[in-house]
């Protein structure tokens, strides 16, 4: 929305003024993000420098740390949003409007909508899904936000590097406070913001093809003096302030109605809003295995390129240099004795070998890799997959609910409300007006789960058939309308697969009507067809019992 430019705006202020206190309260937490960026995510960075660009890249000499932290994130993108999976679903609260087909139907046809929202044709939320699980993973925290670019007719999610963000959450554990810091150079600030918004020395820098980074903040809170209504930013539940370090002005003032920043975490001890996750639990073993590597490569290097003692100078020809092949004169004496011999200092490299290999383990089994990961296990029956999934998911609900409950539950409420502010989701079935919505998750352990009772049904109609030979009672127990609801929910069918049961009482009865008309047709002509076969038979007797007479 168009304003003047104030510069020393109290707004302005505030911003900054937030910035700093909520990154004095994660100090603490900074160190120890540094080392697991430099060993195990190298990606990241930046937590105490002026920005994350400025930093400089520290090279690991290991891969085993990034490796377990990769894989242990690619197993929360397979179980959590796996995008060959229908990850999430809708439901309401109550069990028999659920199960009312018109409402079942439109809670299908919703979640396809979600869904498709989030694919890469509208939304690039995928490829920052495994940037925010990668995150976690290291850090135990990650950050994201989505932005409606009405203009491109796209939903962009971004995750965002924790060097640029902060947050403060109310008593309840929740995030309600976001402040983020940025860098642009002066012609991309005028691009996104227009060029009145701003001081007007970026706007000089603009024009003079300046490439120097601008700092700017953006500022989002909840609206304490919302009002339900009222257009622009009064009437959004959540205030959105942009900021220009340069003149300490608000180039933007707006609002969402759903807070459009996700801060999930790992785990979290009470009184803290920062939480830690399994690179914290990795970073010991990943720092020792980190010496343990330089301790290797220098112990190589003087076996492979020893120090060498000499005498003097005359000694060792070419100023120190030595080719093979080559003969050095004055190297021994007239008996033999070498003057020139190498340092004995190679030390025991094996041991240092198999330290480092208990080190990597105790890395992989920080980020649960025996869990997470099935590739290279040959000859594993279903049951045993299904175990060891089941097994992953018990180690992990306690996390994996935290990060639907600080992820994914907001993110598919926003969505939903977009898309059904944008008119692209249908109203509900008459009746079912105002009702709440609930979201579902069916990650990969879940669909395995009700895979297995569905299996489970299926061995007991077969344990039963043979039964029911003798005893017909074994068929009469079952219900067939649970059976087929039961195994429908157990392999995830589609709403409209399966008539409501009415519906299948009227055809059921409509096809009973019709076996009974069939059935009396045929005994009508069955009957007629007795009495023709009579009467012939008493027409063939009748001349005969006149002759009697």
């Amino acid at each position: 929305m168009k304003h003047s430019l104030i510069e020393k705006d109290p707004r302005a202020e505030e911003a900054m003024r937030r910035w700093t206190e909520l990154k004095q309260d994660r100090t603490q937490f900074e160190g120890d993000w540094e080392d697991i960026a430099r060993l195990i995510r190298p990606q990241r960075g930046g937590f105490r420098t002026d920005s994350s660009v400025q930093r400089t890249l520290q090279k690991p000499l290991s891969s085993a740390p990034i490796v377990a932290q990769s894989n242990f994130a690619s197993g929360l993108y397979g179980a959590l949003t796996n995008p060959a999976n229908k990850w999430m679903g809708l439901q309401t609260s109550d069990p028999e409007l659920n199960d009312f087909q018109p409402m079942k139907e439109w809670l299908d046809d919703a979640t396809r909508r979600v869904l498709a929202s989030f694919r890469p044709a509208v939304s690039p939320f995928y490829s920052a899904a495994i940037q925010l699980y990668s995150d976690i993973a290291a850090f135990g925290n990650a950050a994201q936000y989505d932005e409606l670019v009405t203009a491109e007719r796209k939903i962009m999610d971004v995750t965002l590097s924790l060097s640029e963000v902060v947050w403060d959450i109310d008593a309840f554990g929740r995030v309600t406070e976001v402040v983020r810091r940025f860098r642009l150079n002066a012609r991309a600030a005028m691009q996104m913001f227009g060029r009145d918004a701003l001081p007007g020395k970026v706007q000089d820098m603009a024009q003079k093809g300046s490439t120097d980074k601008l700092v700017f903040y953006q500022h989002v809170h909840r609206n304490y003096d919302y009002q339900a209504g009222k257009f622009g930013p009064k009437g959004k539940r959540w205030l959105s302030t942009y900021v220009s370090e340069e003149g300490c002005a608000v180039i933007r003032e707006s609002g969402y109605a759903e807070m459009p920043f996700s801060v999930p975490r790992w785990e979290v001890d009470s009184g803290f809003s920062v939480g830690t996750g399994p690179g914290f639990t990795a970073l010991a073993a990943a720092r020792v295995h980190h010496q343990m590597d330089a301790a290797t490569i220098r112990a190589a290097q003087f076996a492979a390129d020893p120090t060498l003692l000499a005498p003097d100078r005359e000694a060792w020809p070419l100023n120190g240099f030595v080719r093979p092949g080559q003969v050095i004169y004055g190297s021994v004496t007239m008996r033999g004795d070498p003057l020139v011999r190498p340092l004995n200092n190679t030390g025991n490299i094996g041991l240092t070998m198999e330290e480092k290999s208990a080190k990597v383990e105790e890395i992989k089994d920080a980020f649960h890799y025996s869990l997470m990961s099935l590739a290279g296990r040959t000859g594993m029956t279903a049951t045993e997959v299904m175990e060891i999934t089941e097994e992953r998911q018990r180690l992990m609900a306690p996390h994996m609910g935290r990060i639907q409950e600080e992820y994914l539950a907001p993110k598919i409420e926003r969505r939903f409300a977009l898309l059904w502010r944008a008119g692209q989701i249908p109203p509900p079935p008459e009746g079912a007006e105002g009702t709440a919505i609930e979201v579902t998750y069916l990650s990969a352990a879940a669909a395995a789960q009700r895979s297995a009772e569905g299996a489970a049904i299926v061995r007991i109609i077969s344990d039963i058939a043979p039964l029911a030979q003798m005893n017909p009672r074994y068929i009469e127990r079952l219900d067939p309308d649970a059976t087929i609801e039961a195994l429908h929910a157990a392999r995830g069918g589609p709403a409209t697969m399966l008539r409501p049961r009415e519906e299948a009482d009227k055809i059921a009865e409509a096809r009973a009507q019709a076996e009974q008309q069939a059935q009396m047709m045929q005994m009508v002509q069955a009957g007629g067809g007795v009495a023709k076969d009579l009467g012939s038979a008493v027409q063939a007797m009748a001349p005969g019992m006149g002759g009697a007479r």
